[in-house]
C-alpha cells in the first residue's frame, strides 16, 4: 500500500479539471437554453451518471497502474467540492461521498488487478 505517486497526483488533478469542466459546460448551456426540463435532466445525468463514471474510471486506472492508495478515499470528494459550491448547492454534498465510495471501490478492483498481474521479464 502506498500513499501517492506523482502519476496519482496527475490523475487526481485531471479528475478535478474534468469535474470543473463538465458542470461548467452544463451551466453555460443552462444560460442559453429555453427548456428547463432539459437543463434539469442534464444536471441529474451529470450527478448520477457522468461524474460517478469518471470517478470509477480514474480510480481503476490508477489502481491498475500504481496499486492500492488510501488517497482515493478522499480524492473524488475533494475534487467535487469546488464544482459543487460553484455550480450546485450544499444539498449535492452527499453525491461527493458517493463518488468517493465508488472511486475507492473501483480503485480497489484496479489494485487487485495490479497485484495479480504477472511480472514481465
Amino acid at each position: 500500500m502506498r500513499w501517492a505517486t506523482k502519476s496519482t497526483w496527475i490523475r487526481i488533478a485531471v479528475l478535478f479539471g474534468i469535474y470543473l469542466l463538465v458542470p461548467a459546460v452544463w451551466f453555460s448551456f443552462s444560460r442559453v437554453s429555453d427548456s428547463m426540463e432539459i437543463v434539469k435532466s442534464l444536471v441529474f445525468l451529470i450527478l448520477l451518471a457522468i461524474l460517478p463514471i469518471l470517478a470509477m474510471a480514474f480510480g481503476v486506472w490508477d489502481g491498475v497502474k500504481e496499486g492500492l492508495s488510501l488517497l482515493w478515499l478522499l480524492a473524488p470528494f475533494v475534487c467535487f467540492l469546488a464544482p459543487m459550491y460553484l455550480f450546485l448547492n450544499d444539498s449535492a454534498l452527499i453525491y461527493g461521498v458517493g463518488y468517493s465510495l465508488l472511486g475507492f471501490g473501483a480503485h480497489s478492483v484496479g489494485a487487485f488487478i495490479h497485484a495479480r498481474r504477472v511480472p514481465r521479464a
